[in-house]
């Protein structure tokens, strides 16, 4: 998709996942190896009341869900998708921890748009990311930021 096809206001979502005690362990193992996130007999101790999943978890499954989106609507549409370059996230919230059995939908909103003077090519697009529950609750949020090539020749 080029820059100028990008909408303000578009919310997509992008998927679902439900957190296991497992998987919560074993990322954390390998990733954030605090005692909340790989002890469940030592998270009863900490602030959490038990086992919860690394927030930097919870990111990696937001990014899974949104490569596998993008890689869907590439497939629909029969051309190769952006390679979702970013220059960062801001703003990065883990509101609720996410606990086993807990399952999140994640959601990308286009909210702003901005031209690039030192990148003519490209376009930066700013987007609402978030976690919730299927109650609502919000569990994570953050602010993306995407580089998205222009059509060629002002198109």
């Amino acid at each position: 998709m080029w820059f100028e096809e990008i909408e303000i206001g578009t919310k997509r979502v992008l998927g679902t996942h439900t957190f296991t005690e497992d998987e919560i362990i074993t990322f954390a193992k390998r990733y954030d190896p605090q005692s909340f996130h790989i002890d469940p007999e030592a998270a009863k101790a900490s602030m959490f009341g038990g086992l919860i999943a690394s927030g930097w978890h919870t990111m990696a499954m937001w990014m899974h869900h949104a490569v596998l989106s993008r890689q869907r609507d590439a497939a629909e549409k029969g051309v190769e998708g952006p390679g979702g370059v970013s220059p960062g996230f801001e703003d990065v919230r883990w509101l609720k921890p996410v606990r086993p059995g807990d399952t999140l939908t994640f959601t990308m909103e286009t909210v702003g748009k901005r031209d690039l003077a030192s990148r003519p090519a490209l376009g930066l697009v700013l987007s609402r990311n978030e976690a919730r529950g299927p109650d609502g609750t919000l569990y994570m949020s953050f602010t993306g930021k995407g580089l998205v090539p222009r059509k060629p020749n002002g198109g």
